[in-house]
């Protein structure tokens, strides 16, 4: 089993734990990187803001205990664009990957677009860091929690 490429490279984290209230002592946004994470995650990417089915966040959202079930420890949600427009889905790890290196590291990036677009994978990571399953899916195909939850099933149980 091979390191999953591009599992060191910093992504922003919109900080679950800043609120207005508490805005002059905590941070808005968090670098951090799928290694900073333990145990079994699996990793979703969504082509972000005026993507298209957007209502993944919400499937993901909704059913974490389903990824749970399959075996993951965490979800990571990784968009390509703009992640303040995607704020407030309740999503604990929801990352934007602004400078597309884990997109070019994992082959995502969409060619021939300078958009921070990414193209759609599942991406199972075992707690040693390998990468144990990957499901890639076209950019405008919709996928159901019962595919994205499969890969988790496939990698883990």
């Amino acid at each position: 089993m091979a390191q999953l490429p591009g599992a060191d490279v910093k992504l922003i984290r919109l900080n679950p734990e800043w609120s207005v209230e508490k805005a002059g002592s905590t941070d808005l946004e968090q670098n951090l990187s799928i290694n900073d994470f333990s145990g079994k995650r699996l990793i979703i990417t969504l082509p972000g803001a005026g993507g298209f089915c957007n209502q993944e966040f919400d499937q993901v959202k909704d059913n974490m205990d389903k990824f749970k079930a399959a075996g993951a420890d965490e979800v990571i949600v990784i968009v390509g664009t703009d992640i303040l427009s995607n704020a407030g889905r309740g999503l604990p790890n929801l990352f934007q990957d602004t400078d597309l290196e884990f997109a070019k590291a994992n082959n995502l990036k969409l060619d021939g677009v300078r958009s921070r677009y990414l193209n759609r994978a599942v991406i199972a990571v075992d707690s040693d860091g390998n990468e144990v399953a990957r499901e890639d899916a076209d950019l405008l195909g919709c996928r159901t929690v019962d595919a994205l939850v499969g890969v988790a099933q496939k990698a883990f149980g």
